[in-house]
């Protein structure tokens, strides 16, 4: 049986995985709490906080598990903010972290509760006051999200599953503002670096799914784009952004992952892994309007180990130019008319995914369709004609994430090759497509 633990996307180390929880950046550390289950076949009542962190985004330490499920229900997704002014009373001078969560009760109830921490995240007290939202009789009501308004100077939360926007002075009294018109498990709304133009604008995220840009103004929502795809791969759900990173960065990562066929993919002895990081801006679109920009990280690179740059002739022959189960491909493609041409990733024999330029259905694409077990089949494109591509593919044991033109287009999806399957090699066709630039880096 292939080992489709991944060496360098996040995983838990024992469980199941989904939806990253309660991203904040706290005293030099990018915190990574995620819905974790002991089991890794998930039940969705004995639920906790998982918890990791780091300094780079890149290498992350496992730390215990927090907020186990009590007499109110089983902790599903939520966020965590820096109380820095001490505004929820909860600390002394230094503030520390709070963190908003949804309590889902056997019942079907889901309402949202708050815990803090005063130990840089290490341990939680839960309010005694909880639930601060919602009733007994509240149903599809969760994973909210919360975030400062400078201009209004109080806190805001976003709830799904239909969007609802309220406001409050101390994270524990929460008054309604609005519902946006939006529906999806997950929210987040931030706002956004237009590029080239010196000007923000706010993002409204369907779960990872879609997004929408617009106009916030401390009370309500107004889209003037969208809703667009988010990622075009089948594998991307349950976004969520670090609260007060650094330099403004606005970072957010993903559950790799689909619930279709979640509870069946093969298990590593543990079962759920997230995207790497991406960094997030805008960019005028004659398309769309502005449209949403993903980048790796760039501490990414601070992972490559070894460097292969091939020569153009040598890495378009078709023969393997590496081999190996954990590497980054970049790459600009030179794609001709009605040529299919691209990267065959973890390839051996019939056994590939296919990753490039599709000139018959007239676009980009990802194929997955021969790339190994019975769960991850699947063609996706994406429609548009050019005559160069950049692309940055990274491959993983049992993923892969692709980022053509600088970000403006992804596909990240789930992939169970076999053991044997390790060659990267170029296709064309018809043999007329090419690519120039071609760098493979090994990664730790």
């Amino acid at each position: 049986m292939p080992d489709y633990r991944p060496l360098y996307h996040f995983a838990p180390p024992t469980g199941w995985l989904n939806d990253p929880n309660g991203l904040v950046y706290h005293a030099g550390e990018y915190h990574l709490f995620y819905q974790w289950c002991p089991d890794v076949n998930v039940d969705g009542m004995r639920m906790y906080w998982g918890h990791a962190v780091s300094r780079d985004l890149a290498r992350w330490e496992h730390l215990p598990a927090v907020l186990e499920p009590d007499a109110l229900g089983s902790i599903w997704s939520g966020c965590a903010v820096d109380d820095a002014k001490n505004t929820s009373g909860f600390f002394g001078a230094g503030g520390g972290l709070v963190a908003a969560f949804t309590h889902h009760a056997a019942s079907g109830a889901e309402r949202q509760s708050l815990a803090h921490s005063s130990d840089r995240g290490r341990t939680w007290t839960k309010f005694a006051g909880n639930p601060v939202l919602g009733d007994e009789a509240t149903r599809n009501f969760r994973d909210p999200k919360v975030f400062w308004h400078e201009q209004t100077g109080r806190w805001i939360m976003i709830v799904g599953v239909p969007h609802k926007l309220y406001a409050s002075a101390n994270l524990r009294d929460w008054t309604f503002l609005s519902a946006p018109g939006f529906s999806s498990e997950c929210p987040d709304l931030f706002p956004l670096e237009v590029e080239g133009r010196g000007e923000r604008k706010w993002l409204l995220s369907l779960g990872g799914y879609r997004y929408a840009v617009g106009r916030f103004d401390g009370t309500s929502f107004a889209a003037e784009g969208g809703p667009h795809m988010v990622d075009n791969g089948p594998d991307f759900y349950a976004t969520q952004s670090w609260e007060h990173a650094p330099d403004g960065r606005r970072v957010w990562i993903g559950w790799l992952n689909h619930w279709r066929y979640a509870r069946e993919v093969p298990d590593f002895g543990a079962r759920g892994v997230m995207s790497i990081p991406r960094e997030l801006s805008l960019q005028p679109s004659d398309e769309r309007g502005l449209r949403l920009i993903q980048r790796p990280v760039r501490e990414m690179e601070s992972l490559r180990v070894e460097t292969l740059s091939p020569a153009d002739a040598e890495a378009t022959s078709g023969r393997a130019i590496y081999r190996g189960d954990a590497y980054e491909v970049e790459a600009t493609l030179l794609p001709e008319e009605w040529d299919r041409c691209g990267f065959r990733l973890r390839a051996s024999g019939a056994q590939e995914t296919r990753v490039g330029y599709d000139g018959v259905a007239g676009g980009l694409f990802f194929d997955r369709e021969r790339s190994g077990g019975t769960l991850t089949r699947g063609y996706y494109g994406v429609l548009g004609r050019k005559k160069r591509y950049t692309l940055r593919v990274f491959v993983d044991r049992g993923s892969v994430e692709a980022f053509f033109d600088d970000g403006a287009t992804v596909f990240s999806a789930q992939i169970f090759p076999d053991a044997e399957a390790l060659d990267l090699t170029w296709f064309s066709e018809n043999g007329k497509s090419g690519a120039e630039g071609v760098r493979v880096h090994a990664l730790r």
